[in-house]
């Protein structure tokens, strides 16, 4: 709860911070090639303190109508080697949730300055006001008849609701209603909406309703060309047995068993016809069911309309936890990369909208020759993206894009184009048995976005040291705060495709072009040094692949109190995630262009000594070392 412990004060003066940033924004979005448009909850107005005799703070903090609910994040300059830190990129525009309400979803279309259109959501809680006693708005946990949403929930200003779209002119950042998403004329009551595609071809926008379950196409003029309801229709085509929409389980917020406080009372469409994540790809939607999960494509016919020919594709495995797909992406060789988000959590104090668990970033690619004991078209274990510092590296917020590289020196590279994977997340910096390494590189708590090297999955760049940070809202607030994040999408243009990057494949045109390697958070080399004269032990090292991954294998001889290595880069197109490795031998994981050179700089020391915290002994040795003329991976056709 936000009380008044030192924790709510600070945490209340941390958000005046980011709403006044917010405030400072420009008023036309000058979206630029890479720039992110990434949504959010849009913080709160602190309490006033003559009140907290009589209530508690969380009775007494609102949504604050003026913090950003979306906003431009512009990191087209970043450090001069991926090293984990947090960037303070410039937000040059924010989109207020006194406009749009609290927003999930986010499409870009293709004008040459793109229009922006956000979709509302629950996914940051439900709240509710009623009329105080003074006359004045107070919070209310239950419903009732006069109870209604509070301000900054909704977009009411606009006219808005829970199944409101909203377009952001790309031109002139004027905010408008787009569309208010209803099933034969009845709007959607509190659940609100999930996800948002853009079709280019066809000038149209997709959106799922979490209500109905319904997936709605739109023009760009805002008028609703029908519906798709895999509830029926796609089960069938699967011979499952239909969930229809059930209209007689409507909520409703004049009643007393809806509860804010929990999300069964909201309204939400069952598992099997809930829709969250949409995308396209080769002529179909593609789109994920809350049963499994799983995910499902239908065809788009020439016209823009719906085919009749819905196609399961495949079962994300429910370990670690059965998580909702709330974004899809397809790269341009085909991988399919999703992004889950723990179930909604109801907070009444405004700090968790996630419920604690691991969801993960995973990547598919089709398989070559199907296995027998998979029924999908698609290979059976997918690849994992490593997520944030926190507990297992799986910390995503459920949003996810790709984007350009960056060049030497840390400028944006846009000839190189899906190099940099991004997600939304929490606590992307925040692992304490790592905190002297990761604290040179800013704060350790940081709800934003992380950007990495899109070709290395696990176990390459775990933890992920190359990768870089931004704060949503530079409050840099609770610890404790989850799902604070939503979606995030990138400006790109078109360009040549790459070098393969299936499974397991690392090809230098797939990855970001890097200077200096790996290191944690500012702590790692300057420039490349002339090879050191202090080594005080000797290597030998081999290459090996494992699990398609190029590993170096280090044997080192020296004093008896050696017992770990860390190893980093030198050479700019080379990764060495970083990290601690054990002795003998160490297993070094290594990102590079087959057949190239590289130098490896190796600090050999005790682990130990190492984790006391105080000075340490490190023997220093530069290694030159030969990547194979030969990649790791299958090459499928």
């Amino acid at each position: 709860m936000i009380g008044c412990s030192w924790r709510g004060l600070l945490l209340i003066a941390m958000l005046q911070v980011g709403a006044a940033h917010a405030q400072q924004a420009s008023p036309v979005p000058n979206l630029n090639l890479g720039d992110a448009v990434v949504t959010g909850f849009s913080g709160t107005i602190p309490p006033d303190p003559t009140k907290m005799s009589r209530k508690s703070a969380a009775d007494l903090t609102f949504i604050n109508p003026d913090g950003p609910s979306a906003r431009i994040v512009d990191i087209r300059q970043a450090s001069e080697k991926w090293d984990a830190r947090d960037v303070p990129a410039a937000k040059p525009f924010d989109v207020r949730a006194g406009d749009v309400g609290q927003v999930f979803g986010v499409a870009l279309d293709d004008q040459t300055a793109p229009n922006i259109y956000l979709s509302a959501t629950s996914a940051f809680g439900l709240q509710l006001v009623g009329r105080g006693p003074d006359g004045q708005p107070a919070r209310a946990k239950l419903g009732g008849p006069g109870e209604g949403w509070m301000k900054g929930q909704f977009g009411l200003e606009l006219q808005g609701g829970p199944g409101s779209i909203f377009k952001v002119d790309g031109k002139t950042g004027v905010v408008s209603l787009f569309a208010n998403v209803a099933l034969d004329g009845v709007p959607n009551p509190a659940p609100a909406l999930g996800s948002l595609a853009f079709d280019a071809e066809h000038q149209q926008l997709f959106v799922s309703d979490l209500y109905t379950g319904m997936i709605h196409r739109f023009d760009l003029k805002g008028d609703d060309l029908g519906h798709f309801d895999h509830g029926v229709a796609g089960r069938a085509a699967a011979q499952l047995a239909p969930v229809p929409f059930d209209a007689s389980a409507r909520p409703n917020i004049a009643l007393s068993k809806f509860d804010t406080q929990n999300p069964d009372t909201w309204g939400y469409a069952p598992a099997g016809r809930r829709v969250w994540g949409l995308a396209l790809h080769e002529g179909r939607l593609f789109y994920s069911v809350a049963d499994g999960p799983q995910v499902w494509s239908i065809g788009i016919q020439k016209d823009g309309g719906f085919a009749d020919d819905p196609r399961w594709e495949l079962d994300v495995p429910a370990q670690p936890g059965p998580y909702q797909i709330s974004d899809i992406l397809f790269s341009q060789r085909g991988a399919m990369i999703l992004a889950q988000r723990a179930p909604i959590a109801a907070s009444y104090d405004y700090v968790a909208f996630a419920a604690k668990g691991e969801p993960r970033v995973l990547r598919y690619w089709l398989e070559n020759l199907r296995k027998p004991d998979n029924r999908s078209r698609w290979i059976a274990e997918p690849e994992e993206y490593a997520v944030g510092f926190a507990g297992d590296y799986r910390n995503t917020n459920g949003g996810v894009a790709l984007g350009y590289g960056y060049g030497p020196g840390g400028a944006l590279d846009t000839k190189s184009c899906e190099a940099a994977l991004w997600t939304t997340g929490q606590d992307l910096r925040d692992d304490p048995a790592l905190q002297r390494q990761l604290l040179p590189g800013g704060p350790l708590v940081v709800h934003g976005l992380q950007v990495l090297p899109a070709a290395p999955v696990r176990p390459f760049n775990q933890p992920p040291w190359a990768s870089y940070s931004v704060d949503y809202d530079g409050a840099f607030h609770d610890p404790a705060a989850t799902g604070h994040l939503g979606q995030v999408r990138i400006w790109t243009a078109s360009c040549a495709e790459g070098q393969y990057d299936g499974p397991g494949f690392v090809a230098a045109a797939a990855a970001p072009v890097v200077g200096g390697g790996g290191g944690g958070g500012g702590d790692g080399p300057p420039p490349p040094p002339p090879p050191l004269p202090n080594a005080c032990f000797a290597s030998a090292g081999t290459f090996s692949c494992v699990n398609f991954h190029l590993v170096y294998t280090l044997t080192v001889t020296g004093p008896g109190w050696i017992n770990t290595v860390s190893a980093i880069s030198l050479t700019p197109g080379v990764i060495v995630p970083g990290g601690q490795f054990p002795l003998n031998p160490a297993n070094i994981p290594v990102t590079g262009a087959p057949g190239s050179t590289a130098v490896v700089e190796i600090c050999a020391f005790n682990a130990a000594a190492a984790a006391s915290g105080n000075p340490y002994d490190c023997c220093h040795a530069a290694v030159t070392v030969t990547l194979p003329n030969r990649s790791c991976g299958i090459l499928l056709k």
